[in-house]
């Protein structure tokens, strides 16, 4: 797909808090010049530049003076080109500061999550720099009330295989408001369609989640037992029916 590069005359970016002056930068474009109701920006891919996010991002101008285009047949190859050369000349400083925005923003999330204020959220990343203990590191900070008076964890992180029944069981016993299941290389969800139904049924963006199994289940029976027994938690089960119904509320 090809766009346009550009490159600024004046414009800043704000990184951590501190406008980060554009000037002399080039940029793939994304969107030309825009008022909004906090100033006039224009949009581009950040990752083209060192220390930028790897995203769409708006820059704030003055006015489309501020910047000119360099290339107006700048296609997919060259905007690869420009990405590989941004990150082959970052300083060891820029890439240690990357690397913590990302995680900055993986205990953002993960507290958003626990709040109830995400739903669901997918951490993707190469193997052992720290994206499960990062999320498990938050879940255990938001728990040390619940330690300290002796109650239930509010999370649980569930690693290894698991089937559409055990994944059922198990949202139903963290079906409360502010409570965290996290799957951690538990891909065998992924792989089956009941489990993924359930999922889908968990993660549906209305107010009120309903997740029904309709089958009988001598594990489910003792399971949810078990569970209503120890957490004296009220739920609505017809006592002549094999019918179950979850209520995630969280």
């Amino acid at each position: 797909m090809k766009t346009a590069l550009i490159q600024f005359k004046a414009g800043h970016y704000k990184i951590r808090g501190t406008d980060q002056s554009v000037e002399g930068m080039k940029f793939p474009l994304i969107e030309h010049f825009k008022q909004g109701k906090n100033g006039a920006y224009v949009t581009v891919d950040g990752a083209a530049q060192p220390g930028f996010p790897e995203r769409s991002i708006r820059i704030r101008i003055e006015s489309p003076q501020d910047y000119e285009i360099v290339d107006s047949n700048f296609d997919d190859v060259k905007k690869n080109a420009l990405k590989k050369t941004a990150k082959d000349n970052e300083t060891d400083e820029q890439v240690m500061d990357r690397i913590g925005k990302r995680f900055e923003i993986l205990d953002e999330m993960t507290r958003a999550a626990k709040e109830g204020n995400v739903r669901a959220m997918i951490v993707s990343g190469p193997p052992g720099v720290g994206k499960s203990y990062g999320v498990e590191e938050q879940l255990n900070k938001d728990s040390i009330f619940d330690d300290v008076s002796g109650n239930s964890r509010k999370f649980e992180v569930v690693k290894g295989a698991m089937s559409a029944i055990g994944l059922y069981a198990k949202l139903y016993k963290f079906s409360n408001p502010k409570n965290v299941v996290v799957f951690d290389d538990c891909d065998s969800v992924l792989l089956d369609d009941l489990s993924l139904n359930i999922l889908k049924a968990a993660l549906d963006t209305s107010k009120k989640r309903y997740i029904s199994w309709n089958t009988d289940s001598r594990y489910l029976d003792q399971k949810v037992f078990q569970i209503v027994l120890s957490s004296r938690v009220q739920r609505s089960l017809s006592p002549t029916s094999n019918s179950k119904t979850l209520d995630p509320r969280n």
